[in-house]
């Protein structure tokens, strides 16, 4: 399926870490890739965070003597996330005390959805368009919200592609924000699609697609996981916000300098040089912290289009998708990967220097002209000419290929080309770390 009609299909359901439509939400997913599903039962706690019941709304009526003033039922995100149900007159001042809207989009109902990790703080609630909150007049309301909590099991998928080794790149997106179809519907769409064409490739590292509840479902994977896997976790990518029309941000994992920052900002930078980067935690966060609490510390980095003015809104919907940013962010996570798998680090097999111009080896990149003496030179041609003269004194099993990209200021995969070169003259081998 088309990541778009996939999205389609997803986005409106009444999605909550635990509830009727999260289920079908994942019986979804699993028809486009055969996902694993770890299941926690309701009541369920690791350090504090508590897995929830099963929610459902089942009628969310406010009205004003006889008259439907608003149905919560309209909209997934109509009623507050995990409210509780209530039933009775209320006066217009204790109404407003259970309401919440955004000012800045009047028209739309916000995303609320603090009770999914506060549960003891739930009460009974709506959301609702600024507007109508203005236009709710003095007097009794009669208030109908019925809601329904019972045990039930939190589902993480988990898709795993094993490659020549164990170390595993782990993908994460989240499907608990309901009616949101960039946050983050758009990222496990995308997730989905990269799996699917790295099924195609031999691939070195091994690769996991994690789509669960924010925080809640990494949370108790983690805690319900043996070490010896979570040791083969490597790196983590959270995938989100992917479709609307912005350029490509990256936020960095906690040091900012494993390897997965570096492959991430180097791609970036060589081939979407207009991209914003960020330290952890500098942009609307999500499960990075997860991934890299103590015990872990699995360097995470985020892939969003943050920001839009449309995040945590009913106008977060398909008309802010383009399926022509879907495909790119596609080619964006692959591209990082690709630096990842090619990444190796080099032992010289000779001694001395060698003369690249002689036919025996042709390695030698002519600049056209001598760019010593030529101000014809260009600066590309300037950097292959000194990347020349410094590549004998890398091949010291201490710098990889994309150290030298990165110093040379030279794309990843210019530089792999050529040195592969190197290596089919058999003076050089690519070693792992």
């Amino acid at each position: 399926m088309h990541m778009l009609e996939l999205l389609k299909k997803v986005y409106p359901l009444r999605l909550a870490p635990v509830s009727p439509d999260a289920d079908k939400a994942v019986e979804m997913l699993k028809k486009e890739l055969p996902f694993k599903v770890h299941e926690f039962k309701s009541g369920g706690e690791h350090n504090g965070w508590v897995v929830p019941q099963k929610w459902e709304v089942i009628k969310a009526e406010i009205r004003k003597g006889g008259s439907l003033i608003y149905d919560g039922k309209g909209h997934p995100l109509g009623v507050m996330g995990y409210a509780k149900s209530f039933k009775g007159k209320v006066s217009s001042d204790e109404l407003k005390k259970h309401l919440t809207y955004r000012k800045d989009h009047p028209d739309a109902i916000g995303y609320h959805c603090d009770y999914y990790y506060k549960h003891w703080k739930s009460d009974w609630g709506f959301s609702i368009p600024y507007n109508l909150y203005k236009k709710l007049e003095e007097g009794d309301y009669d208030i109908d919200l019925q809601t329904s909590f019972e045990d039930g099991t939190m589902k993480v998928c988990d898709f795993f592609l094993p490659g020549r080794n164990k170390d595993t790149i782990i993908f994460n997106a989240h499907n608990c924000h309901a009616g949101q179809a960039n946050d983050d519907i758009s990222g496990a769409v995308v997730g989905v699609e990269v799996m699917k064409r790295l099924s195609n490739k031999k691939n070195r590292y091994s690769y996991r697609l994690m789509v669960a509840p924010e925080h809640l479902g990494t949370v108790f994977y983690l805690a319900n996981t043996p070490k010896a896997l979570t040791d083969t976790f490597k790196f983590c990518l959270f995938l989100e916000m992917m479709g609307n029309d912005n350029r490509i941000a990256l936020q960095k994992s906690f040091t900012g300098k494993s390897l997965i920052d570096e492959a991430s900002e180097h791609y970036l930078r060589h081939n979407f040089p207009d991209f914003t980067s960020v330290k952890f935690r500098a942009f609307p966060g999500n499960d990075e912290t997860v991934w890299e609490s103590p015990g872990y510390e699995i360097p995470t980095i985020s892939l969003s289009r943050w920001p839009y003015d449309e995040y945590h809104t009913s106008l977060d919907n398909t008309d802010i998708i383009k399926p022509g940013k879907l495909e790119n962010s596609v080619d964006i996570v692959l591209g990082i990967i690709d630096i990842i798998e090619n990444n190796y680090f080099l032992q010289r097999k000779f001694k001395g220097l060698i003369a690249l111009s002689n036919p025996k080896y042709d390695l030698y990149i002519s600049p056209g002209t001598d760019p010593s003496i030529s101000i014809e030179a260009t600066e590309e041609r300037r950097k292959w000419n000194y990347l020349m003269d410094c590549l004998p004194r890398y091949f010291d099993k201490e710098t990889s290929v994309l150290d030298i990209a990165i110093k040379h200021g030279i794309e990843f995969k210019d530089i792999h080309k050529y040195l592969l070169k190197f290596k089919e003259k058999r003076l050089v081998k690519f070693i792992s770390d």
